[in-house]
C-alpha cells in the first residue's frame, strides 16, 4: 500500500485517520458538503491547467472508472523525455510514495511545481502537501527550482467569460517550505509504518479531529465516550476540549466537579443534562424581546448557493447568491397566517428577480424576523450594492430585521434536548417533540441547506417532470424554515404568559 500526497497530509493531521482510510474506510460518516467541495476542487483543477499556456495531461482511467496510475506514470516519463513544457497531473512514484503534480513546468535548468487549490488563502496543510511533492520529485531525480501555489482570488469579479489569470493568484512558496520539507522523510517513514500496521491504533480525540479538516471518523473513534461529553459543550474549541479531556474531565459530571468556567449556555446545557431539569424559561427576557416586535410581522428565510467559479457576471468566488426565499406574515395580532414565496429560474442569475420580488412582498419599515439574521442582512446588503435602484427599499428591509436567535443565544429559553446547539434544527424539535409536521426528515428530497443548494444547482437541463418535483421540494423545505420561526414565536408568546 502506497502513500499519496493526500494520505501524507492526513497522516500529519492524525495518524489514525490514515490507518482508518487504509483498513476501515467504510466507517467514515458521509458528508455531502465535503463531497461537493471535492467535486468543485476537481473542476477548479481542470480550469487551472491552462494557466501557463499549452499543456499535456497524463490522466488515464481504468475500465471501472478508477485512476490508472501505471499508465499515468508511463505517460509522465514519455512527456518528460519529450521535453514538454507543461505537464498536468504529472505522476511520480518512488519508494512507495506517489504523487501527481497539478502542473509541472519545465524551465531552462529544472522544473517548477504548481499546486492548485480552490481555497482563497494558503494554509499550513497546503505547504505540507507541497513539501511532500517536492521531496518525491527530488527523489525521482528532478531538480525542483521553485514551488508555487495557485489559489482563488476572492476579489475577482466575473465579467464575460471566466478569466483564469484573474481568477487565480499564483504565489511562490519556495522559501516557506524548508521547515515542512525537513520533516518529510521522517513523516513518510512513520506514515508507511502506520499503513503496514494490522492492529488499530489507540488514539484519543483532540483538536486534531477538527483541524485542518473535520474528521469523518469522529463518530467511530468516539463511540465509547459517554454521551454527552466535554466535546459536546456549546461552542467549545477543539483545543480547549482536548485540554479538559487529557485532565480526565470527560463527562458533564466531571465538568461540574472540576469547577471549570462555563459560559451562560454551557452552564444551562450541563446542569439541564445532569439534573434532568425542565425547560429553562426567563419570562421577563422573552417578554422584553417580544416587546421589540411590531405588526405587521414578517418571517423571512433565504436559500443561497456559492461556487468557487462565479456562474454569472458581477459575482465573486464564493459569494452567496440567493435563489429562493419563504415569507410567512401576520398583519395584526392574532390575525391569519399568510405566506408568500419565491424560487428563481435556475437558468439565469437569480438576484435581480429575487430582489424585485422581495421589495414587493415586504412593505417598507415593517418588522421582519429571521433566525440568525446576519446571513439575511448580508444577502440583502449585497443585493442593495448591485441594484442601486432598489437599494433604498432593500436597506429599509435590512434595518428592520430582528433576530429570533437572540432569545436562545441570550439563554432566555433552554431545553436539554437542544444538546448544546442553538440551530433552528435543534431548537425546533426540542420545543415541539414528536410533531411530524415540523420534522425536516419527513420532507422529500431536500432536508437541509446543503441539499437545497445542490438541488437548485442540479436543475439546469433536467427533464421537466423531475425538475418540477425538485422545485416543489425546494419550496416545501424553505417554507418549513419560516414556519419553524412562526411556531417558535408562538411558543415564546405562550411561555411568557
Amino acid at each position: 500500500m502506497n502513500l499519496s500526497k493526500s494520505k501524507y497530509t492526513r497522516y500529519c493531521q492524525c495518524p489514525k485517520m490514515l490507518w482508518m482510510d487504509t483498513y476501515k474506510k467504510e466507517c467514515a460518516t458521509q458528508d455531502p458538503a465535503l463531497e461537493r467541495r471535492f467535486k468543485e476542487g476537481n473542476e477548479v483543477g481542470d480550469l487551472a491547467m491552462g494557466l501557463l499556456g499549452d499543456f499535456v495531461e497524463t490522466t488515464a482511467y481504468t475500465d471501472d472508472g478508477k485512476l490508472d496510475i501505471p499508465t499515468m506514470l508511463k505517460n509522465t516519463k514519455k512527456y518528460l523525455a519529450q521535453g514538454v513544457e507543461n505537464i498536468c497531473e504529472a505522476a511520480f512514484s518512488k519508494n512507495r510514495c506517489y504523487c501527481a503534480v497539478d502542473i509541472l513546468h519545465k524551465t531552462a535548468t529544472g522544473y517548477e511545481i504548481y499546486e492548485v487549490k480552490s481555497s482563497t488563502e494558503i494554509t499550513d496543510v497546503y505547504l505540507l502537501d507541497c513539501a511532500y511533492q517536492k521531496w518525491v520529485l527530488g527523489n525521482s531525480g528532478l531538480n525542483i527550482e521553485h514551488v508555487f501555489i495557485a489559489y482563488i482570488n476572492n476579489k475577482y469579479v466575473r465579467s464575460g467569460e471566466v478569466d483564469i489569470h484573474q481568477l487565480f493568484t499564483i504565489e511562490d512558496v519556495t522559501d516557506r517550505l524548508p521547515p515542512y520539507y525537513a520533516q518529510v522523510a521522517e513523516n513518510v517513514a512513520a506514515a508507511l509504518e502506520y499503513i503496514d500496521k494490522k492492529d488499530e491504533p489507540d488514539m484519543g480525540p483532540g483538536a486534531h479531529c477538527f483541524k485542518p479538516y473535520p474528521c469523518l471518523y469522529w463518530d467511530y473513534c468516539t463511540r465509547d465516550l459517554p454521551k454527552p461529553n466535554v466535546f459536546d459543550l456549546y461552542r467549545i474549541s477543539g483545543s480547549k476540549a482536548e485540554e479538559y479531556y487529557n485532565k480526565g474531565i470527560v463527562t458533564f459530571a466531571d465538568v461540574l466537579r472540576a469547577g471549570i468556567k462555563l459560559n451562560n449556555i454551557q452552564y444551562k446545557q450541563v446542569t439541564s443534562e445532569q439534573f434532568d431539569l425542565p425547560t429553562h424559561v426567563d419570562k421577563l427576557g422573552i417578554k422584553a424581546f417580544l416587546d421589540t416586535l411590531t405588526y405587521p410581522l414578517y418571517f423571512l428565510d433565504f436559500e443561497s448557493f456559492q461556487t468557487c467559479v462565479p456562474l454569472y457576471d458581477g459575482i465573486r468566488p464564493y459569494q452567496q447568491v440567493p435563489f429562493q426565499y419563504s415569507l410567512h406574515y401576520i398583519i395584526e395580532p392574532d390575525g391569519e397566517l399568510l405566506h408568500k414565496e419565491f424560487l428563481a429560474d435556475e437558468n439565469s442569475d437569480p438576484r435581480r428577480a429575487l430582489a424585485e420580488r422581495l421589495v414587493e412582498d415586504i412593505p417598507q419599515s415593517v418588522c421582519t424576523l429571521a433566525y440568525n439574521k446576519a446571513f439575511e442582512c448580508m444577502v440583502i446588503k449585497q443585493l442593495a450594492e448591485v441594484f442601486p435602484d432598489l437599494s433604498e427599499k432593500l436597506l429599509n428591509i435590512r434595518e428592520n430585521i430582528h433576530d429570533l436567535l437572540d432569545v436562545f443565544r441570550d439563554g432566555f429559553v433552554y431545553d436539554k434536548a437542544m444538546g448544546g446547539s442553538l440551530s433552528i434544527k435543534s431548537v425546533l424539535p426540542a420545543m415541539f417533540p414528536d410533531n411530524p409536521d415540523l420534522n425536516y426528515h419527513n420532507l422529500n428530497d431536500v432536508h437541509n441547506g446543503t441539499e437545497a443548494t445542490a438541488t437548485f444547482l442540479s436543475l439546469r437541463g433536467m427533464e421537466k417532470s423531475e425538475r418540477d418535483k425538485l422545485r416543489a421540494s425546494l419550496l416545501a423545505y424553505c417554507k418549513l424554515d419560516t414556519m419553524a420561526m412562526v411556531k417558535l414565536w408562538q411558543r415564546l408568546r405562550e411561555l411568557c404568559v
